[in-house]
């Protein structure tokens, strides 16, 4: 963030600039800190404005702006602002906070579900992320349910051996009922034989 010293609006040497002059000074530091130029303002980097190259001329006269190759350095800018390494080293950090809070937010939220869903959240297997099954009869994937059996045999629709005991009551629900596909298809066979018949 540009810093102005709070006795900048009222210092003899800045009021007798103009208001010109006034202005580019304070763009300039906004400029420095916007690009992290370290109080540098290459030549012509201002804002094409009238009265813009007197104000320059006022500047350098004044000791404010200092010449230098390719343009001017503001006097005095690493007093009141950040460098260029201070402001890099601060996102830096603020990056890795990020992280780390993002890393605990998601972890937070995990074990909330778990708890909510009736579960105990998973064990942490010594790498970052990767996580163990509690119950080692959880299914890879739906397909490992023994989805062969017609529903309604032995009372329990699409269930199979696997399908653990833990689960919540709408998963085990919707596990019994026959997969979306495969009524989808006799659904489409019921069409099919009635436009035959038509």
């Amino acid at each position: 963030m540009a810093r102005l010293d709070t006795g900048w609006h009222a210092h003899p040497r800045i009021v007798g600039l103009g208001l010109a002059a006034m202005g580019l000074h304070a763009w300039s530091i906004s400029y420095c800190d916007a690009k992290l130029t370290d109080g540098f303002i290459p030549l012509g980097a201002w804002p094409s404005l009238p009265g813009i190259i007197p104000a320059v001329h006022k500047l350098e006269r004044s000791g404010l702006w200092v010449a230098c190759d390719g343009g001017y350095r503001l006097h005095d800018y690493l007093d009141y602002n950040r460098s260029r390494a201070r402001v890099t080293e601060i996102m830096a950090a603020r990056r890795v906070a990020g992280q780390a809070g993002g890393q605990a937010n998601a972890q937070a939220k995990s074990k909330q579900l778990a708890k909510q869903n009736g579960q105990h959240p998973a064990k942490q297997n010594g790498k970052h992320g990767a996580k163990q099954s509690a119950d080692p009869r959880i299914p890879v994937s739906p397909g490992l349910i023994n989805s062969r059996s017609p529903a309604g045999a032995s009372g329990e629709g699409f269930l199979g051996e696997g399908v653990p005991p833990n689960l919540p009551d709408e998963v085990l629900e919707r596990l019994r009922r026959p997969p979306i596909g495969a009524a989808a298809a006799a659904e489409n066979s019921k069409i099919f034989d009635e436009d035959k018949l038509a």
